[in-house]
Formats: structure tokens, sequence, C-alpha cells
């Protein structure tokens, strides 16, 4: 064979090599090396994620000697019972949205069967652990899809089933459930399946309330393909029938239902690990500055207003019609109506980690700010609280080694997540666009 011959061999074995092929998904079609690099990929995930969930259990009570939290699924289990005896259970205790019930009724179905609260446990526990590999397979095609790239996609997906303290939540609350609803809503929007992805946002909200963050984004976001006349019409034409069905009956029943959409909870006071009460500590304790936490939360709010008007400016304004940006910009709503309210349970990084595991997993410098922000969350709860900290305190007087110690921790997750979304969101490309669009 002559060289030009072999020449033109090798390119066509080049070629041959690189060919990568369609898969379908959704209606649309990925290219991929092959559809069995895909599957292959899902099923290590799901199996990473046992073994990930089984790990983070054995730690905390046999490494650290802490505890698995079960006081929010016997709640669970004490208003369906109340349920189930004709009694209304939506209250103060329990102010959830309808559809909450969903996992917790399933749960219920074997503890009646055997009549057991264990079995309650472990099956409510399960569900939420179904939950959280929906949630693990959303990233990953999510991941292919802005990523156009099964690696990046595969890394993406391996961050949220190895975020050992978002892990930790999912088999203690049911914050798994409304999560998955949100990443399902985040998916078929990705897809173009616009209808889909309005209907699941909308789902989410009546199992609590933060999924709704994402429906002003997703109209905005389609609304570059078509028009925000006719996207509004479209995303009215779900929401509005599925508002009535579902917030009407209730509403009826008992008008104080209204409330549970309302996601302030004044009644409870300040939380003692929300950066209000962090902001408050440095000024107040340390810096003895005359200021109260109802000046500094006051602050907050219109921070968290305002950052909101911001966002959704920036989504209307950049003609980007590449999903990535949005899903930018509903990571920094979600994160900024956590860190700005009065009260933030532990349990709200659930509702985020998924966000930011998409994000980072195109750099290692993402990836390690990523896993440092769940390490000190994963410190925060359960292994520092009742010891450093309760709900609504410090355990140590003002000052004091201990106080200090809680300060700290609180001040160096704050600024671990605020680094790690700097470096996920990239505020100065986005500012860019927004200057070019100008």
């Amino acid at each position: 064979m002559g060289k030009k011959g072999k020449n033109v061999a090798e390119s066509s074995t080049r070629k041959k090599k690189n060919t990568r092929e369609p898969f379908s998904f959704l209606g649309q079609d990925i290219d991929v090396a092959d559809k069995q690099t895909v599957k292959s990929h899902l099923f290590y995930l799901i199996l990473v994620f046992i073994a990930a969930t089984l790990l983070v259990v054995v730690v905390t009570t046999v490494v650290f000697h802490s505890f698995v939290d079960l006081f929010d699924i016997g709640i669970y289990l004490k208003h369906t019972v109340m349920l189930m005896q004709g009694q209304f259970p939506i209250n103060p205790e329990f102010p959830y949205p309808p559809l909450a019930f969903i996992p917790i009724l399933l749960a219920f179905v074997p503890a009646l069967l055997f009549n057991s609260g264990e079995a309650f446990v472990f099956t409510f526990q399960f569900l939420m652990f179904v939950c959280n590999c929906v949630t693990v397979v959303c990233v990953y095609f999510i991941g292919l899809k802005i990523y156009n790239e099964e690696r990046t996609a595969f890394i993406a997906a391996l961050l949220s089933a190895t975020a050992f303290s978002a892990i930790y939540f999912v088999i203690t609350k049911f914050d798994a459930f409304p999560t998955m609803l949100l990443m399902l809503a985040v998916l078929f929007t990705t897809y173009r399946r616009t209808v889909e992805g309005y209907a699941a946002a909308m789902l989410g909200f009546f199992t609590k309330v933060f999924p709704i963050l994402a429906l002003p984004f997703f109209v905005l976001h389609n609304a570059k393909s078509t028009s925000l006349k006719q996207e509004l019409i479209a995303a009215a034409k779900i929401v509005i029938p599925i508002g009535i069905v579902l917030f009407l009956p209730l509403f009826l029943i008992n008008p104080s239902t209204f409330s549970i959409y309302i996601p302030i909870r004044s009644e409870l006071g300040y939380y003692s690990n929300t950066l209000t009460f962090t902001l408050f500590s440095w000024l107040h304790n340390v810096f003895d500055l005359s200021v109260s936490l109802d000046m500094i939360s006051a602050v907050m709010y219109a921070a968290m207003g305002l950052g909101l008007l911001i966002l959704l400016y920036i989504a209307w304004r950049v003609p980007d019609k590449e999903p990535k940006l949005s899903i930018k910009l509903l990571l920094c709503a979600v994160v900024l109506v956590v860190v700005c309210a009065k009260v933030r349970s532990p349990q709200y990084i659930v509702w985020f980690t998924p966000l930011i595991c998409l994000l980072a997993a195109d750099s290692f410098r993402k990836i390690a700010s990523f896993y440092i922000f769940q390490a000190l969350a994963y410190a925060e709860f359960p292994l520092m609280f009742s010891t450093f900290y309760t709900a609504l305190q410090y355990t140590d007087p003002a000052l004091s080694q201990g106080w200090w110690i809680t300060l700290m921790m609180f001040t160096l997750e704050y600024l671990a997540l605020f680094i790690c979304l700097w470096f996920v969101v990239n505020p100065r490309e986005i500012a860019k666009k927004v200057k070019g669009a100008a």
C-alpha cells in the first residue's frame, strides 16, 4: 500500500473511532460515544449512591458517635395517624402543602400491615432514597445536555451521589421529594418539554414551597424561543388548574391553610444557624455595635427582594438560550432565599445541592469548594447540634471559647458556600453578558 493509501486508511479509522451515535431522551437526540456507556454510568451512579448512604450512616453513628435524626419522621407518622382518625393534619406543627403526604401515606401502608412504627421509618427512608436516585439521574441527563459530554455529566451526577451532608438529610427528612420535583422541572425545561416543566415546578410548590422559584426563570428562558406573552399564557394553562385543584379544597375546609404557603414562620423567632444571627453575633457581640436582630433581618429581606429582582432582570435581559444560565440564576435564587430568611433548617442544603453539582463538574477548583462546603455543613448538623448550638441560641455564653468556635464554624460555612457559588456561577461572565445585551 502506498503512503497516500495508508494515510487515507488511518484517517478513515480515526473517523470511525470518533463516531458518536444519537441517544434519544425525552424526544431529543443527544450525541454520545455509545448507549452502553450511558447505561453503565447510571448503574455505577446508583451503586455509588447506595455505598455513600451506608457510609454516611456508619461514619455518623460509629466514627463520630453522633445520631441519625428521626424526629421529623416521627412527626410525619404522628400527623398521618391524625389524618387516619379524621383530624385535619395541616397545622403550625406540620406547615407543609398537601402533596407532602404522598410519600408519607405510602410509607404508612407497611406500618399498617405490620403494625410497626419501624416499618414506617424504613419505608419512608427507602422512598426518599428512591427520590434522590431520580435526582441523581436528572443531574446526569441535564449534564449530558448542557455539556454534551458523558464524562462531565457523570462527574456532575457523581458529585450529587456523594454529597454526604445532603445525603444525611435525604434519609432523615422529606426534602428529597420536592427536590426531585424541582430537578424534574429543570430536566424537562432543559429538554424543551415546557408543559412538563411547568407542571413539575407547580407540583413541587404543593409539596414544599421552594420549587416555585423555578417558575419565573423557566418562563423567561422559554420565552427566548417564543415570546413572553405566549409563555405566560402557556404557563397559566398549567399553573392555574393545578393551583385550583390542590389549593381551593383545603382552603375551603380551613382558610388558615393559606399560611403554609408563606414560608416565613415568624412565630419561631430567629434561628441561631442563620446568616442573620451570624451577622448579629459579629456586629453586636464582637464589635459592640448597637444593632438588633430585627434591623439586620430587615436588611436581609430587603437584600433578598432586590437580589431576586436582579436575577429576574438578568434572565429577561440576556438573550442566552442555553439552559445553563437559567440553572445558575435558579441556584442563586434558591440560595438567596435560604440565607436571607430568619429561619433556616440544615436540610435546606438538599434543595440546592444538585444545582451546584451540575455547575461544579467541569473544574477541580469548583469540586474542591463543593466538598469543603459539604464538610462544614455536615459539621454543623449533626455533629455540632445540641453541643454547640440549639435552634434558637448558642449553648455557651457570648465571647466564651465554645461561643467563638460556634461563631467561626457558621462564618466559615457561609464563606465556603459563597466561594463555591462564586466559582460555579461565575458572576463576571454573567455581568459581561448583561453589559453586552444593554
